[in-house]
């Protein structure tokens, strides 16, 4: 059963690219502006949204889909060596099948809120293998499925191999070959997998934040050897747990490059993944992963076969922006050179789009993207929307819960620059970090400054201004807003390094939750306070139990404001405004023009402010109109 107004069926065809006589007619006796009618009969569509060979057209309900794919070229389909999927799953295609036609129908009706993506892997009776055809459909009522835009994202960042050791039986063994040279157990590999990061998706650990993205690490296989370092001064070994020394890149489903599966076994196999990914959708959690393009490693066989497509080596070690394009991070990862290699561009764009088609993904985090040429940067936005998102209206916004979100990673004053329409929606936002470091975790600034910069950043990007000789930021920018990551030392570090504690890191969440218009990203362990100084100290193993009073309220602070956020859309969409401005105490308000929201953070001596009637503290701080010293209050409406 959905609710099924006319005007909204013929606003769906219109979308779908169906004529409104596609769409059934409302059911006699039912008004649907004030009932629910009964799901409509699945429709015959007789104009379709082309898609190279293929055409599309599709239609969903509150809990109902309906895709029908036909194709169109030259000769006739061979179902035999054609493969159809949904949610990586394959399906029955042949009973979906009008041979006639030559159209696939699926509808369905009743399903279960989710993620509901089709895959259309074809071939021809010729033998002609066309470009896979990716439908991605959300389905189900709210922000958590089909409601959600991109500014209702919370995410959390996973280091996948320090988060949760799920199967031991897929753990590496440090001691063996070159992995014996890493001395310094930091930098070995600790087991964590997609099945401990399945487990806590099950448990419903992030949900108990308000957590409806998850960044896991890159699931590509990386070296099983030893590292150098990437000060070329540094006698140190590495591992390549995290993941950023790929050697299956260029793996798509027609060029295998010779490897079994493409998938790093430390993390466990392609089912799981899938598993990982499916069980995320069922409670309307999206998943992005790192995606790293900018270099391979020495032993990927892409650079063994074509070393012509990389640059010749020329190290990055302090000369990060003279050679930012170019340069190699150690001396064993080669960097692509797309500006001279069109076909290396359009291999790395190929293994991304079967990333994405193949595991129902629903983003990248696009790693060191000041360090890759333009012109591959743009040819991955040009691919994903015209290969992902397939069901998408309009590509220039993140309002629409199929897009495809892409944030960066470009440091050292760069985080403008790529963000456009043609390029990547948002970037980690380096100045954001600062600012919150400055004055919620060190107290070198003052909440003054903290609020000076926040009320002009929640928009910054929004309107194009000029940066690196170009120009950067549109309509559709959103940021990643974060206060500690995997590559900066640990906030509660930071917040120790000048006397202070966990009191300092809740400020900082509970700022993070509540500054609205971009993304938070959480990075694993800033919910309960782990410490650690430069890599490889910031990069522990997550903990789940025995944690100590302060990380205990540390993670009560991250849940409630994370749910606070989730359940308050002025946090995620509105608009931030002054209260009270003083040196070490702010208080302002968020608004979306149907609630308003108050929030406190406090760095002096308890103060007195009391929001309007009716509101509550949701954080439990704030009682009687006294902001204890070093707290935070969210008040919202009772």
């Amino acid at each position: 059963m959905v609710l099924r107004p006319g005007a909204l069926l013929l606003v769906l065809a219109a979308l779908a690219g169906c004529p409104a006589s596609d769409v059934p007619e409302p059911n006699d006796g039912c008004d649907p502006t004030v009932e629910v009618c009964d799901d409509p009969v699945p429709m015959t569509c007789d104009r379709f949204t082309p898609f190279g060979d293929l055409a599309l057209c599709t239609q969903v309900g509150a809990d109902s889909y309906t895709v029908a794919v036909k194709y169109t070229g030259a000769g006739k389909l061979a179902l035999d060596r054609s493969e159809v999927r949904l949610q990586s799953a394959t399906v029955d295609a042949a009973a979906k099948f009008d041979a006639a036609t030559q159209t696939f129908s699926f509808h369905d009706k009743g399903v279960a809120p989710s993620k509901y993506s089709f895959l259309f892997r074809l071939q021809t009776e010729g033998g002609a293998v066309l470009r896979p055809l990716f439908v991605p459909l959300w389905i189900g009522k709210g922000t958590e499925y089909a409601g959600f835009t991109w500014r209702d994202a919370i995410v959390y960042q996973i280091f996948t191999d320090r988060f949760l050791d799920g199967n031991p039986l897929n753990n590496i063994n440090n001691s063996v070959g070159d992995l014996a040279r890493v001395t310094d157990s930091r930098s070995h590999w600790q087991g964590g997998d997609f099945v401990g990061i399945t487990k806590k998706i099950k448990d419903g650990y992030f949900a108990s934040m308000g957590v409806n993205t998850l960044w896991i690490s890159s699931p590509i296989i990386n070296s099983h050897n030893s590292q150098p370092a990437v000060g070329l001064s540094d006698t140190r070994r590495f591992s390549s747990y995290h993941a950023y020394h790929p050697v299956a890149t260029g793996y798509t489903a027609t060029n295998r490059l010779g490897y079994g599966t493409p998938i790093e076994p430390a993390f466990g196999t392609a089912d799981e993944l899938r598993e990982l990914v499916n069980e995320a959708h069922a409670r309307g959690i999206r998943v992005i992963t790192d995606f790293v393009a900018n270099h391979v490693h020495k032993e990927a066989r892409l650079y063994q076969m074509h070393p012509e497509w990389f640059y010749p080596y020329n190290a990055c070690d302090n000369r990060w922006d003279e050679a930012r394009i170019g340069c190699w991070f150690t001396t064993d990862m080669p960097d692509f050179d797309f500006g001279a290699n069109p076909q290396a561009v359009q291999a790395v764009v190929d293994h991304a789009l079967w990333q994405i088609q193949e595991f129902d993904i629903d983003g990248f985090r696009a790693d060191a993207l000041k360090h890759m040429d333009d012109k591959f940067v743009r040819a991955l936005k040009a691919a994903v929307v015209a290969e992902i998102e397939t069901t998408v209206t309009d590509h220039t916004k993140t309002d629409e819960p199929a897009v495809f979100y892409m944030v960066g990673e470009s440091l050292g004053g760069w985080a403008r620059y790529h963000v456009r329409n043609d390029m990547v929606q948002g970037q980690v936002d380096e100045g954001y970090y600062n600012q919150a470091k400055a004055s919620l975790l060190t107290f070198s600034s003052s909440m003054r400054d903290l609020a000076n910069f926040s009320l002009g950043n929640d928009t910054a990007y929004l309107t194009a201004q000029p940066t690196m000789g170009q120009s950067g930021g549109y309509p559709g920018a959103v940021m990643g807003n974060f206060f500690g990551n995997h590559d900066q030392v640990r906030a509660l570090t930071e917040a120790q390094s000048t006397g202070g504690g966990h009191e300092r890191l809740r400020l900082a969440q509970t700022f993070l939750f509540t500054s609205p218009m971009n993304v938070p990203m959480l990075y694993q362990g800033d919910d309960i306070g782990t410490t650690g100084g430069i890599d490889p100290d910031n990069r522990k193993m997550q903990r789940f139990s025995g944690l100590s009073t302060e990380e205990q309220a540390s993670l009560t602070n991250a849940q409630r404001a994370g749910k606070a956020r989730a359940q308050h859309a002025a946090l995620r969409r509105g608009s931030r405004t002054n209260v009270v401005l003083e040196d070490w105490f702010w208080v302002y308000k968020v608004s979306d023009g149907n609630e308003d929201v108050y929030v406190a953070l406090n760095r002096d001596n308890t103060k007195q402010w009391s929001p309007p009637s009716g509101y509550a503290d949701v954080l439990g701080n704030c009682t009687g109109g006294a902001v204890p010293i070093l707290s935070s209050c969210i008040f919202v409406k009772q």
